[in-house]
């Protein structure tokens, strides 16, 4: 009781409690918590050593629960003292059939005002785990042996030391890393096994845990071994260290199959990245090669002569701007950061397409954080990705609309929320997850590189940005900016 009663005060620290154990007739045995609380119960002649009968101390919660046999809550008034109608008292009878057949009460009282429902089951869970605890002490030979057993059999390798770092224990595993039998490790230093001895040591002399630690061992000439290793301080019930456990689990094969996934992965978006290159690439040099071939073939009019040169000459443009807008997506230029304040940045990309909108019969409206936000941006990249969303909300209301623009501010998380929305043609769940992808696009026209940009544009600033839509409501697009600390 004293050991899981400290432990439950400390779980709910900055609320008084006091913890009580009684015999099963009702004898205080002991007292562990808040001196405020037990104070008042002196007063009233609630001591160690006293009897909780009804004859003495009137309605209690200790005695009706070893009348009942089951959890009791009182609670202000219905105590019989005045001095406890300002607390809640709680109390759990138990009887252990199986650990020398104790019976009696754990109680718990606190004010009221900290009353909870949730304080029956905390105490009942209290009592359970102290049967737990008596009857793992009186089988503990027993579960030695198992563990023993358990050890032994499991894949994972096990290094247990005592206090002073001696190895006292270890398996299968651990032998065939260290390519030595478990008897001649038995008993050794563990300072004497390498790579272990850097963890076991910090866990033996000063307390501490790793965990998810991975490690890389050599088998043999041409075969490595790569496990996840923890290492954690043991200790006995008054919290005093008495050893240290190792944990080692071989994630050799995991880590092979997701290297394959990751090469099928690679390989897969080449394939398409490729596919969609040529696609877009295949039709202008179709169109080139064409008028070239006439121009060869037979003698032309200047005039036609000089149609079909500015026909090439439009294709090879188109050909440059797909170029080169791949190598904005694929590796944008780095950002030339400056101070700005991203109200004015807003401001001034809806002042260059209020023409355009006007033009569109679409109404901008804008609704902008009153407090200035200052931030380290490049100002000209925020705006090219501005303008590529307003667009797209453009030619998403082909016959007008709204198109809204608000800025937020996140304080808790310092960051500052850039949201355009329009109400015009959506997309489905399906296209939604492709949206990002280079050469994805759902325009007649379009390269599928606008938003691809937008996202490494938006990555390079830290930042995020996040799309919502379905078919009936419109799109809506988010960009979550760092600010400065």
């Amino acid at each position: 009781m004293d050991f899981f009663g400290k432990k439950t005060s400390s779980q709910l620290e900055g609320i008084p409690i006091l913890i009580a154990l009684t015999d099963g007739r009702g004898y205080i045995i002991d007292f562990v918590g808040n001196k405020k609380i037990r104070s008042l119960l002196n007063e009233v002649g609630m001591e160690v050593g006293s009897q909780m009968i009804e004859e003495d101390f009137g309605t209690n919660a200790v005695h009706l629960a070893l009348q009942e046999q089951k959890p009791i809550e009182l609670l202000g008034t219905n105590h019989f003292h005045e001095y406890l109608y300002n607390t809640a008292c709680y109390s759990i009878p138990f009887q252990f059939q199986h650990a020398d057949h104790l019976a009696g009460t754990v109680s718990l009282m606190t004010f009221i005002e900290h009353h909870s429902s949730f304080a029956l089951p905390l105490l009942s869970n209290m009592v359970d785990s102290m049967e737990r605890e008596i009857e793992l002490r009186r089988t503990n030979h027993n579960k030695d042996i198992m563990n023993h057993t358990l050890i032994r059999s499991v894949n994972n390798g096990i290094i247990i030391t005592d206090a002073e770092g001696t190895i006292t224990e270890c398996n299968q595993l651990i032998e065939r890393i260290m390519n030595r039998k478990r008897s001649s490790m038995i008993g050794l230093s563990i300072i004497d096994f390498e790579p272990f001895a850097s963890y076991m040591c910090d866990v033996v002399l000063y307390g501490l845990r790793f965990e998810n630690q991975e490690c890389t061992f050599l088998l043999s000439a041409n075969k490595r071994i790569t496990c996840i290793l923890d290492a954690i301080p043991v200790v006995n019930d008054h919290q005093e260290l008495t050893g240290a456990y190792l944990q080692l689990r071989d994630i050799t094969e995991r880590n092979e199959l997701e290297n394959q996934m990751l090469t099928y992965e690679k390989f897969s978006a080449i394939g398409k990245l490729a596919a969609g290159i040529a696609h877009e690439i295949r039709n202008p040099l179709t169109s080139i090669m064409g008028f070239i071939q006439l121009l060869r073939e037979k003698p032309l009019s200047r005039e036609m002569h000089v149609r079909y040169l500015e026909i090439v000459y439009g294709e090879l443009l188109d050909l440059k701007r797909l170029v080169s807008d791949f190598v904005l997506m694929a590796k944008p230029s780095s950002p030339e950061k400056r101070d700005h304040i991203l109200q004015d940045v807003v401001i001034e990309t809806v002042q260059f397409m209020t023409s355009q909108a006007n033009f569109s019969n679409i109404i901008l409206t804008t609704d902008l954080c009153e407090t200035p936000l200052p931030i380290f941006i490049d100002s000209i990249q925020i705006k090219q990705v501005l303008i590529n969303l307003i667009q797209n909300a453009f030619e998403a209301m082909p016959k007008g609309g709204q198109v809204d623009i608000r800025l937020t501010c996140n304080k808790k998380q310092n960051t500052a929320v850039v949201t355009i929305r329009d109400y015009g043609v959506g997309i489905s769940k399906d296209q939604m997850k492709n949206v990002f992808n280079p050469f994805f696009t759902t325009k007649e026209n379009g390269l599928g590189l606008g938003l691809s940009i937008c996202y490494r544009i938006i990555e390079n600033h830290n930042g995020k940005i996040q799309m919502k839509a379905n078919e009936e409501r419109g799109t809506q697009f988010s960009i979550t900016l760092p600010l400065p600390k």
